[in-house]
């Protein structure tokens, strides 16, 4: 390996480490409203700002051993999960597609993706404006990009938002997933799309029915709520490690946040789509 792209390698691994470390402060002030807020980074847990030494990715987490120098208490595993996370999706799209406009391009999507799957995660939405990054990346690559034609990015963005758009009318979805299906229709075209949607909802299910067995070996009540009524149960506000409080009685639903499944898709579509797609084509003759 030439020492060129040795150093690429490091500097892309180095910029994944600290635009994660953005991130996480994009997921935590994102559905606060906060997130123009020029208050430096505190603890959550005591309000203590946080030195600079004590801020460095996934580095100071190892040296507080995950906990607050201030306070003492744990700090959440998230913080340098979401760090790993994106040096290791930098560092991989470098890998698959070299000096090249596409390796920005996922990049900022794995940011967006990343940044909607956490904040899905904790408030059951996915914000805008992680749609709107990548409805700005699917337009700036609209023209011929990355051997995907402008047709197919045509037929991506309503071969599956449309049907599950339909879906989300009866409270089978959010508008939310349907309008990152449209994004990423847009973006990776409709073949690799529909890759997104079969591993997604695979995904999707397996784990309810984890959730599933595990809640009714545990014994724990049942509830099936649509998506709306579960939001207008008293919840309180979201949590300082950004973790959404269990309404009263630790009651349990089977409500499951749809946004990370489709970004782990994602992923699969980016790296292996075209694998996949050359491997379906073959069984089909085509």
């Amino acid at each position: 390996m030439a020492a060129l792209d040795i150093t690429l390698y490091v500097l892309s691994a180095l910029a994944g480490l600290c635009i994660g470390s953005f991130l996480n402060v994009c997921i935590y002030r994102l559905p606060r409203g906060k997130f123009f807020s020029k208050a430096r980074s505190f603890c959550p847990k005591c309000g203590e700002a946080i030195k600079a030494y004590d801020n460095i990715p996934l580095l100071s987490y190892v040296i507080l051993r995950g906990k607050c120098r201030s306070c003492g208490e744990r700090i959440s595993p998230r913080y340098p999960l979401v760090e790993a996370m994106t040096c290791a999706l930098f560092v991989g799209n470098y890998a698959m597609f070299g000096m090249h406009g596409l390796t920005l391009v996922w990049d900022v999507a794995a940011c967006a993706l990343i940044t909607a799957s956490f904040i899905d995660l904790d408030t059951m939405e996915i914000p805008d404006s992680a749609v709107l990054v990548l409805l700005a990346l699917g337009l700036v690559t609209f023209a011929p990009f990355g051997g995907v034609s402008y047709v197919d990015k045509l037929i991506g963005c309503a071969c599956v938002s449309v049907p599950m758009f339909l879906l989300a009318m009866f409270g089978g979805m959010g508008l939310g997933d349907v309008k990152l299906y449209f994004v990423l229709g847009l973006l990776l075209g409709w073949q690799k799309v529909l890759i997104v949607f079969v591993v997604s909802v695979v995904l999707g299910a397996a784990v309810s029915v984890i959730v599933t067995a595990v809640k009714k070996r545990r014994g724990e009540e049942e509830f099936d709520l649509s998506e709306e009524e579960y939001r207008r149960l008293p919840r309180g506000a979201v949590c300082a490690e950004g973790e959404t409080p269990l309404p009263p009685k630790k009651m349990r639903f089977h409500v499951v946040p749809f946004g990370p499944f489709i970004a782990l898709a994602t992923v699969v579509a980016i790296f292996g789509g075209d694998a996949l797609v050359a491997f379906y084509a073959g069984l089909l003759g085509i």
